[in-house]
């Protein structure tokens, strides 16, 4: 039987190679791409998303009112280059909107550092401090604020200023705030202190006593020693209290960068009540009226010092200066007075009121700004040909 022919074995294997050669070829690729596709979609994934796209996304989730997303959108924008007055001002109102008004506050700040002359910032801050009560910070702010705005603006800057400074908030209105604001945000100090404050003033049935409000107070102070509001609040309860000896230490321990008129004027009241030193008294108090010259209660106890000095003459002026403002400052004759002029800003006889309003009550600086925006708004009233209601408004 013939023999099969075969083929030599190192033929084979050249056609096995042949033919296993493409196959061999082709996986590499295949691996390395799948492999970069999935090394750049992870980098997709990783890579930061660029600033104008997080501000249309910050943009969109403020006009839809999604208040939780715009504040972790907009806290995003302001630290990518992007961030600007307007852009902590969006964050700000996202803090409102959530009542978690310290948070908002740092932002109005940055939106003043970013640009100065941004008067809504200036008005915004304002508005909180009034509900906060912090008048002693809000003179400080309303200078800066009208100083810095530019011409436009200012009236509507001494508008805030001059609510901040004079007219405090319903109690009803401002412990409804305060209440949303330290409910939403329990380390929020100047809420918190504030809500103390404004129980002490007027409390109700339920509110925290005396006792338990100086243990909030303090609690406050160990956690942030240069927190002025607390300190103040807290030197007061324990003068109410009677316990000057621990009101003296916490007055002692006043920061010394910190001890503007507020200070003197407590110190003054532990020296004419407690050391029964009514010259060192007077002129704490008078330091302190420099300052806040229409606070009524340093004036009563001014009077008192001056009286226990024979100085009775002087004791009845400062006695004088007591009513009167407290007649102006009644809530029931101030109230309507400012809503009718603060309402005509264009007009100069409401400016020309508010000047004659605050210089009455010795905050001389306010009453100059009011006169000057008089003039302004005259000037504007006759260039539009309106000369004729300058006679319209509230005189006094």
């Amino acid at each position: 039987m013939p023999r099969r022919a075969t083929r030599p074995a190192t033929t084979r294997r050249a056609d096995r190679r042949r033919v296993a050669t493409p196959g061999r070829r082709v996986w590499p690729w295949l691996v390395g791409g799948l492999v970069l596709i999935v090394v750049g979609v992870g980098l997709w994934t990783l890579a930061p998303e660029s600033p104008s796209h997080l501000h249309a996304r910050a943009e969109a989730a403020s006009k839809a009112r999604d208040w939780p997303e715009a504040l972790k959108l907009w806290r995003a924008v302001n630290r990518t280059p992007l961030a600007r007055s307007r852009t902590y001002l969006a964050e700000e109102e996202a803090c409102i909107a959530l009542d978690l008004a310290g948070q908002a506050e740092r932002a109005l700040r940055r939106a003043i550092a970013a640009d100065p002359s941004e008067p809504r910032a200036w008005r915004l801050l304002l508005q909180l401090v009034r509900v906060e009560e912090r008048a002693w910070e809000a003179r400080r702010l309303g200078e800066k604020a009208y100083a810095a705005a530019v011409p436009s603006s200012r009236p509507e800057v001494l508008r805030d200023a001059t609510l901040a400074l004079l007219a405090d908030l319903p109690d009803d209105q401002a412990r409804g705030a305060l209440d949303r604001w330290t409910s939403a945000d329990p380390s929020d100090l100047d809420a918190r202190v504030a809500k103390l404050r404004r129980i002490a003033m007027e409390p109700r049935d339920g509110d925290p006593d005396r006792s338990a409000r100086i243990a909030l107070l303090t609690d406050v102070l160990k956690r942030e020693p240069g927190h002025i509001a607390a300190r103040e609040a807290l030197v007061e309860a324990l003068a109410d209290a009677g316990e000057p000896d621990q009101g003296r230490q916490v007055l002692d321990a006043w920061p010394q960068d910190a001890r503007d008129g507020c200070y003197w004027r407590l110190l003054g009241r532990w020296r004419l009540d407690y050391d029964h030193d009514p010259a060192g008294a007077v002129e704490l108090f008078e330091r302190a009226l420099a300052e806040f010259p229409h606070d009524w209660r340093t004036y009563y106890r001014l009077a008192r010092a001056l009286r226990s000095l024979g100085r009775t003459d002087e004791a009845k002026r400062a006695a004088e200066t007591v009513g009167r403002l407290r007649e102006t400052l009644d809530p029931a004759t101030l109230g309507p007075r400012l809503s009718a002029d603060l309402g005509q800003l264009d007009n100069p006889t409401s400016c020309r009121d508010l000047a004659d309003l605050c210089a009455h009550v010795g905050l001389t600086r306010l009453a100059d700004a009011w006169r000057q925006e008089a003039g302004l708004a005259g000037v504007r009233a006759a260039t539009r040909g309106d000369s004729p209601s300058f006679g319209q408004g509230t005189g006094h």
